[in-house]
Formats: C-alpha cells, sequence, structure tokens
C-alpha cells in the first residue's frame, strides 16, 4: 500500500468502529475495500451513498410498498443502480 491507500484504510477502519463494527471486523472490512479499489470491483457499501441517512440508518433512496425506506445492509458490498458516491468531509 502507498502512503493514500494507508491513510485510507486506516479512515476507513475509524468509520467501521464508529458504526458499530469491533476492530476486528473493520479492519477486514477495510481491507475487502482495498482489494475491491485494486480490482475495479463496481460493488459498494450503503454509506458511501449519498442517499444513505447517517441519523436513521436508511436508503432515501428506496421504499418498500408501504412507502417506508429501505434499511440497507450496511456492512455488505453490493451494486445499486442508484449509487451516488457522497462528498467526503
Amino acid at each position: 500500500m502507498d502512503e493514500i491507500e494507508i491513510k485510507r484504510f486506516i479512515k476507513r477502519v475509524s468509520r467501521f468502529i464508529e458504526e458499530g463494527l469491533d476492530e476486528e471486523e473493520a479492519d477486514a472490512l477495510a481491507d475487502k475495500m482495498y482489494l475491491r479499489d485494486k480490482e475495479g470491483d463496481d460493488r459498494r457499501l450503503c454509506f458511501e451513498c449519498d442517499k444513505y441517512n447517517d441519523k436513521t440508518s436508511h436508503c432515501t433512496f428506496y421504499k418498500d410498498s408501504r412507502g417506508m425506506t429501505y434499511k440497507p445492509l450496511r456492512f455488505t458490498l453490493q451494486r445499486c443502480d442508484e449509487f451516488n458516491l457522497r462528498k467526503t468531509k
């Protein structure tokens, strides 16, 4: 890993821990994302998307048949036609 990739990895681990994963799980997911980026995999995590609501942990785009918002699989890499990368702070 180069310096930028290491910083990104550390930032991801911190974010995953904030989101509720333990350190080992956070490290494993950050590693999976590092490989995803290296291999050009187009799968994403919901909270990388600008439609993910941090306060409610729901997707603001998808709704079920009753109009209820979708609670995403937060730590599962997946493809979504409506994905739009959120701007980082």
